[in-house]
């Protein structure tokens, strides 16, 4: 099974314009990562500290290696553990009955809790990050695909964005003790 061009162009911008995202997020508000890292209780506070220098560096060589060639397998390899990394986490912490904690992965007005949804979400960029190990077909790229490819990564971030949005209405409107 060959995946097309396009679709891993696609897949490959989206990814790395995610993990720029996520790297800078972490990057521009330590302090608030640093605790979102340690309020998942999985590791020592000084482990803490230091993952959460690691990981915006670990995100943004991600996004870098996914643009090059060269390294785009083995950036989507790190891609999926990353995820998965995240997930696990989220799920042990779901698992404990442990929503309330911010999950740390954007920056947002307000702290974005746990939920199966995230647990969802990443599964589903996995999934994406996958798509990158296999064979890409071989064909001359034209200036059409070049569109469907921006295209396609206006059309994700425009869901993306949408899809945080929601994200933080359902827990805000619990909180004023609206939708239960």
């Amino acid at each position: 099974m060959t995946v097309d061009l396009v679709i891993a162009w696609s897949i490959r911008l989206g990814l790395a314009l995610l993990f720029v995202a996520a790297a800078w997020h972490k990057l521009s508000d330590r302090r608030r990562f640093e605790t979102a890292v340690r309020a998942y209780e999985l590791l020592p506070k000084r482990a803490s500290s230091l993952l959460s220098w690691l990981l915006p560096a670990v995100e943004a060589a991600i996004a870098i290696g996914l643009l090059y060639p060269a390294w785009q397998r083995s950036a989507a390899i790190a891609a999926a553990g990353v995820l998965l990394l995240y997930t696990g986490a989220m799920a042990v912490n779901l698992a404990r009955g442990r929503r309330r904690i911010d999950c740390g992965c954007f920056r947002s007005r307000s702290a974005t809790p746990l939920s199966a949804g995230l647990v969802a979400r990443n599964l589903g960029l996995i999934a994406a990050a996958c798509v990158l190990l296999l064979p890409v077909g071989t064909r001359a790229l034209t200036w059409i695909d070049g569109f469907t490819s921006v295209a396609t990564l206006v059309t994700l971030s425009l869901l993306w964005m949408a899809a945080q949005r929601l994200s933080h209405t359902g827990p805000a409107l619990r909180g004023l003790g609206g939708a239960r």
